[in-house]
């Protein structure tokens, strides 16, 4: 549930178009896109609020955050240097988008230390829905401290328990009203901020990322592979259930986000429970908005790939990412065996195709993979490629990309059809 607050009419003045001459300190250069491509949140969003009667998918803070996030996930090392200076976004409160000239959307998010507003970032889009920035409010603004006391005030009501915390809130600000021209409109490209870009910086992962050099169309799944390989959280749980792979439970981590409004940065590692009162020792997954990954181990009498629940789990990790703005590249679903690890990977799906199985549908297709892949003297080559032909024609899932790790740590694509092809990580 949403609600607005009303604190009062906040004069922005000049507000984040009349920063010419007080930009924020940390400055980041921008990378122009040679063929321009709408950002995928903002098309998508303004495509469902032509449809809909709703009034509250008016509501631009979310395909403004979730474009930071899709940003900060491209670029991690800009969440990091922004939130040490000026503390933690917090994108479940926000101001209402305001329309400035020529088109675009303004909209504004509190930064956080130990409960108090620090700073406030605006972000703007551009009528064309191709370019996006974002500035942290810097000492000397007009407007800063204004701005955050404004929404300081939120945070106050929330101590006082006058307010209670029921989901996204809304601060309620005066349009501001300009007494010169918009100096951006000379330069709406130029660098000088925060964060600005188009759709390959701030794309969604979903297929439209755009041309932008340092953010690829489509996404390298080898080169992701790499980066979650080299993170050391990361290669301490796959040996943790390399160990696991002889005992009588599966253990696993959620992998994800930090939790939105928390203090802390980098991807969270949780491990797993079982499941109580279950005789098979299977995992508890939960998955939660911030969710993007599940490692988990099976043992030695289990098949040795994925199962038919696996891949019911990535489909919801596919679907979850999809609603709360998590780049669909990011998903993957792991499994240490004791033939080794397999990652399936959601690059190129689209989630909306997508439907989850029941649990008798699950049970039904549990039979069939067990006849097909229970064989003791199946070859491990022959496994992969029958469990890519399985999900395929009997769960509906295609392009999806299969990938196997060796205790060495190389890695290879696994295909239906040839020899695999090996990721030069």
């Amino acid at each position: 549930m949403k609600k607005n607050l009303v604190y009062g009419l906040l004069l922005l003045g000049t507000l984040a178009v009349s920063l010419n001459s007080c930009r924020t300190d940390e400055m980041m250069i921008g990378t122009e896109q040679t063929q321009k491509e709408k950002i995928a949140f903002f098309e998508r969003f303004e495509k469902e609020k032509s449809f809909s009667k709703n009034t509250q998918s008016n509501n631009y803070a979310v395909p403004f955050r979730n474009s930071m996030l899709a940003y900060f996930d491209n670029y991690p090392e800009k969440r990091t240097e922004l939130e040490n200076k000026y503390g933690t976004f917090d994108l479940k409160v926000s101001s209402q988008d305001m329309d400035l000239e020529n088109g675009r959307k303004l909209l504004m998010f509190p930064m956080l230390t130990d409960g108090k507003v620090i700073a406030v970032i605006g972000g703007v889009i551009n009528a064309e829905r191709d370019y996006l920035y974002f500035d942290v409010y810097k000492d000397g603004h007009p407007d800063r401290d204004y701005l955050i006391q404004t929404f300081q005030q939120y945070y106050n009501s929330l101590s006082m328990g006058r307010t209670i915390d029921v989901g996204e809130v809304i601060i309620i600000v005066k349009k501001p009203q300009l007494s010169k021209p918009d100096p951006w409109d000379e330069d709406p490209g130029g660098d000088g901020h925060d964060m600005n870009g188009g759709s390959g910086d701030y794309g969604d992962g979903s297929g439209s990322s755009g041309t932008n050099p340092n953010t690829p169309s489509t996404p390298d799944p080898c080169g992701q592979m790499k980066d979650l390989k080299n993170k050391s959280e990361y290669a301490k749980n796959t040996k943790y259930l390399e160990g696991k792979t002889s005992a009588t439970t599966e253990s696993g981590f959620r992998v994800g986000d930090p939790a939105k409004g928390s203090n802390q940065v980098g991807t969270q590692f949780q491990e797993l429970s079982n499941k109580p009162g279950d005789g098979n020792g299977s995992l508890d997954f939960k998955i939660f908005d911030t969710t993007f990954g599940i490692m988990h181990s099976h043992y030695d009498s289990l098949i040795s790939i994925f199962s038919p629940d696996d891949v019911n789990l990535f489909i919801q990790l596919l679907k979850n990412a999809k609603a709360n703005g998590i780049p669909i590249n990011k998903v993957f679903v792991s499994v240490v065996t004791v033939d080794g690890t397999y990652q399936l990977r959601g690059n190129n799906i689209d989630p909306d195709k997508l439907t989850m199985y029941t649990p008798n549908e699950i049970k039904s297709l549990n039979q069939t993979y067990s006849a097909k892949m229970g064989n003791p003297n199946i070859s491990k080559e022959a496994l992969q490629k029958e469990f890519l032909k399985f999900m395929e024609t009997s769960m509906k899932i295609e392009g999806a990309k299969l990938y196997e790790q060796d205790r060495d740590g190389k890695t290879a694509e696994v295909t239906k059809e040839g020899p695999k092809v090996d990721c030069p990580i």
